[in-house]
């Protein structure tokens, strides 16, 4: 016999059951799945401090990696662990570094904070630079005023680590230090410190970032770095480097200048974005002519709601 389909309902019934023993299978291996996660979760709960900072020196990174995320658990730790903690801080694997000044954020401030700032001195420069890190996330003025300090490491890594926990300490007193490392010597700092500056999200730094656009020779991470900064902070003063990168050649610093310019934009703009509708380049979410429209789109709803503002509709 056939269906409707024209398919027979013997070939139909074996689908049913083939599609039915894979879904069984798949809810069992979701329930073990959640089974082991649970009993992970246990055994990390009960498992003694001196065996999670033996594992801190296993071979292996994934044990590493797990005795760190097991002592950050607990918020109470002994100074002991907390030590094994900043001494895996400059652990040679990188998700390893990252755990362990996760797990030493999450300690309780006024016991780790002083052996934070010692590490900030260490011979290391991953040590350093972990450090760095982990006051970043603790945050608050006192980390950002021990951390500006650093500023002019010799290292490279120590200096670009500075940056992004001066961004996370979201003290906005910070902003004069990210805004001199806007200049330093090596496009990751600056590109780092962009990045900051757009946590941060002051309209007072577009000035500065401004610049950063209207030097030649700027690598490329440098320059979306910037634009996606200036864009979270719009500012009149970032007008004509904004203007000048809608025709830059990558389209995600084509994208941010236009996001901006929906926010400080003017007729002279207008134009620009216009003709950039035109763009098909992909960005994450549509592309740099849906930017440009909508940026068209809310400069003309400023132009009527602000007096003495044109519209833009012309150049549309």
């Amino acid at each position: 016999m056939f269906d409707r389909y024209g398919v027979t309902r013997r070939r139909t019934a074996g689908l049913r059951a083939t599609l039915t023993a894979s879904w069984k299978r798949l809810r069992r291996w979701a329930r073990g799945l959640v089974r082991r996660w649970r009993a992970w979760r246990a055994g990390a709960a009960t498992t003694s401090e001196p065996v999670a900072m033996a594992a801190l020196r296993a071979e292996t990174p994934r044990c590493r990696w797990e005795a760190a995320a097991i002592l950050g658990r607990n918020p109470q730790r002994s100074a002991e662990a907390v030590a094994a903690l900043v001494a895996a801080l400059a652990d040679p694997e990188e998700l390893v570094r990252w755990q362990a000044a996760e797990a030493l954020a999450a300690q309780d401030a006024a016991n780790v904070f002083p052996v934070l700032v010692a590490a900030l001195d260490d011979p290391e420069p991953l040590r350093r630079a972990g450090a760095a890190e982990a006051l970043g996330r603790l945050g608050g003025e006192a980390a950002a005023l021990i951390l500006g300090r650093h500023t002019s490491d010799p290292d490279l890594r120590m200096r670009a680590a500075v940056a992004g926990a001066l961004g996370q300490t979201g003290d906005l007193t910070c902003m004069s230090l990210l805004v001199d490392l806007l200049i330093d010597l090596e496009p990751d700092v600056r590109r780092v410190a962009a990045r900051a500056l757009s946590r941060l999200a002051d309209p007072k730094a577009a000035a500065a970032l401004a610049t950063v656009l209207a030097q030649d020779g700027q690598p490329l991470l440098v320059r979306r770095a910037a634009t996606a900064a200036i864009a979270a902070a719009p500012h009149p003063a970032a007008r004509p480097q904004l203007l000048a990168a809608l025709s830059d050649p990558d389209p995600q610093v084509r994208g941010y200048a236009a996001q901006a310019l929906g926010h400080v934009g003017d007729e002279a703009a207008s134009g620009a974005l216009a003709a950039l509708q035109a763009d098909q380049s992909r960005l994450l979410r549509g592309t740099v002519g849906d930017r440009a429209r909508r940026a068209l789109t809310m400069l003309e709803r400023r132009g009527r709601r602000l007096p003495g503002v044109g519209r833009f509709t012309e150049a549309r």
